[in-house]
């Protein structure tokens, strides 16, 4: 009987003095914004419990969002609140991030919390991207976006900024002071040694200050060599448990292909092929003299773990006197 009571006794101090937390929502939908650079709310909360809740600092998902706890540390009965702020980008979206609340509940000790909004900015920029490609004999090209505001209002563009000379933007002189949108042409000239590119441009109108771009359009590009070769990258997925035995590995898992050929026409010499990863090996093949070539790359090795790195080739073009091939070989839990 002695044991028994004392064994209720213990689930009872289990029960009585225990934390709860409750939020009157979880989830915070903005709807439809735009003309702002943030959106702010707050999460309410609540210690339903018999006992102090205490939580940690919450957690968002990403760096655009902001959030703190008023208090951390809530009386049974007490009530809280979560302000946030989420930064919204330059472009339109349906948004969704969240932010992890840990506390002392012992029955909900993670509460995910979630904000969303549809997001138009004042300034909608269409298309967000451009992949300008110069294939070899090509010096130049040319591609047009178009900006909007949307609240109806003059345009007005004061300035564009390219981040190399080699870029140039310019407006459409049909778009005319008082229009609410422009088309922006972006031209590319080959310059330097063939190559890919990361590259961007800003744009500026009248009413942004403090030297702040209205829109920021991203550049992703090639411009392109007398050598061609494809795939301009090589990727394994294994799982771990693969054998490393030769006889008892099909070819399609170990062996990598790279079609390489002049694009210009003339004739081309290739040599020493290597691979910066260990257990990977490359091979030059010549299909046909001066012109076309195949790299054979093999796994000879299982890795462990996931590895990367290149496999790499000369040539006799001045401007292409070295070529490498990014490599990835994935390992992974089957």
């Amino acid at each position: 009987m002695a044991t028994m009571w004392m064994g209720a006794t213990c689930m009872a101090a289990q029960v009585v003095g225990a934390p709860k937390i409750q939020f009157d929502q979880t989830v915070y939908d903005f709807g439809k914004t735009s003309q702002v650079a943030s959106v702010t709310g707050v999460f309410k909360f609540k210690n339903v419990g018999d006992g102090i809740l205490k939580l940690d600092p919450p957690k968002p998902s990403c760096g655009c969002t902001v959030a703190e706890l008023k208090p951390d540390t809530l009386p049974p009965g007490a009530t809280g609140e979560l302000p946030f702020t989420l930064n919204l980008s330059l472009y339109k979206g349906s948004l969704e991030k969240h932010i992890t609340v840990k506390s002392n509940d012992p029955l909900t000790p993670v509460v995910g919390l979630t904000i969303k909004v549809d997001y138009t900015p004042l300034y909608d920029l269409n298309p967000m991207t451009l992949a300008p490609n110069l294939p070899f004999g090509e010096n130049v090209t040319t591609q047009f976006v178009t900006l909007t505001r949307t609240d109806g209002k003059p345009l007005r563009i004061s300035r564009l900024d390219a981040s190399k000379p080699w870029i140039t933007a310019t407006v459409d002189p049909a778009a005319g002071p008082e229009a609410t949108n422009a088309r922006i042409g972006i031209t590319v000239q080959r310059d330097g040694t063939p190559r890919r590119f990361n590259e961007y441009v800003q744009i500026y109108t009248a009413d942004k200050t403090n030297n702040v771009p209205a829109s920021s359009l991203y550049l992703y590009g090639q411009i392109a060599g007398e050598v061609a070769f494809s795939p301009e990258a090589l990727y394994w997925s294994i799982p771990n448990n693969t054998t490393n035995a030769p006889a008892d590995r099909p070819e399609a898992l170990v062996l990598r292909r790279v079609a390489i050929h002049s694009a210009s026409g003339q004739p081309l010499e290739l040599k020493n092929p290597q691979s910066s990863i260990k257990g990977i090996n490359a091979e030059l093949v010549t299909k046909e003299a001066g012109k076309d070539y195949e790299l054979v790359v093999r796994l000879e090795e299982m890795p462990t773990n996931t590895i990367s790195g290149n496999v790499s080739f000369e040539t006799s073009v001045v401007a292409q006197p070295k070529i490498e091939v990014p490599v990835i070989v994935n390992v992974f839990q089957p």
